[in-house]
């Protein structure tokens, strides 16, 4: 089961990366003075960044029965996989720019969720669904937690710099807050699938849960492709998938008290943990140089 769920996880954090590749892509032809939900509603009119959309509804799909199968642990580190693809991508396909460092950062990255899954091998998955008083209070936390972070750059002292780069940062790592809590309404999912069958529909939508991760959704949508259009889609992905990966462990321990494993096993987990977080400190790097939204096509500044 562990090796099924790791293979979904992984599943998971690929179709995650190709489907954010596609979105920067295709808001790279939209016109600056868009922003939160009136971007959305104009990607929303491009087929493509749809296309995208429903990529990541299967990732969101493996990313539920990957829950089910393997420890929080294993899951929320081995979907952070997918980064190498944006760095690839990134340099090909959006005229983004990586230094020897990030591409240095995805291998550690990559290298730490490998051994967070080994360390996890042997652990129990707690299949528990949550009170509705505890998936608001989840809700909360995580939520307002994106909310004060997205707030920085412009709460910022005028004499701090505020690039465009650093506004991207703070923007993925309030993505990656909204991801940690919409991760675990995604675990109640398929934690409930596990045990009730397709009972769990109704059970599902009886729950706060469902609508509270509806919406925490579209609201880190755009903040994503806000995020996306200041920074590099890696460097942006590594800030949230870092952030939300870190957030679902500790909710893991806390919200759903699993046990960290016994003996070497947890000295392997802390170091897997370790190199992920080292891994995304030198890919978040501000050499990366983002690129500027391309104009709409047939805009006077359009290339002809």
């Amino acid at each position: 089961m562990l090796l099924l769920g790791s293979l979904l996880a992984l599943a998971s954090g690929i179709a995650n990366a190709g489907a954010a590749g596609l979105e920067k892509h295709q808001g790279m032809h939209l016109a600056s003075h868009h922003g939160g939900l009136r971007l959305l509603a104009a990607l929303a009119r491009r087929p493509l960044w749809v296309a995208a959309i429903g990529l990541s509804v299967v990732a969101w799909v493996a990313e539920a029965a990957s829950f089910a199968l393997a420890p929080v642990p294993a899951v929320a580190t081995l979907r952070n996989a997918g980064r190498g693809l944006l760095v690839v991508g990134g340099g090909r396909w959006l005229d983004e720019r990586f230094s020897r460092l990030e591409v240095a950062g995805v291998v550690l990255a990559s290298l730490g969720g490998a051994l967070t899954a080994v360390a996890t091998a042997h652990a129990q998955v707690q299949k528990q669904p949550l009170a509705n008083l505890t998936e608001v209070v989840v809700a909360l936390v995580f939520g307002g937690a994106a909310a004060a972070v997205s707030s920085l750059p412009r709460l910022a002292p005028k004499w701090l710099p505020k690039t465009s780069q650093a506004t991207g940062i703070a923007l993925g790592v309030s993505v990656g807050l909204l991801f940690a809590g919409t991760s675990v309404f995604t675990k109640e999912v398929g934690d409930r699938f596990a045990l009730y069958g397709a009972g769990a529909v109704k059970a599902l939508a009886a729950s706060t849960g469902m609508w509270l991760m509806l919406a925490m959704a579209v609201w880190s949508q755009s903040l994503l492709q806000q995020a996306f259009r200041r920074a590099n889609a890696a460097t942006v992905s590594a800030a949230n998938t870092s952030v939300s990966s870190l957030g679902l462990i500790a909710a893991g321990f806390v919200v759903y008290s699993e046990t960290a494993p016994p003996g070497a096993w947890a000295v392997l987990l802390a170091i897997g943990i370790a190199v992920s977080v080292v891994g995304t400190v030198a890919l978040v790097n501000p050499s990366a140089q983002p690129v500027a939204p391309r104009p709409p096509a047939g805009s006077p500044s359009a290339p002809r």
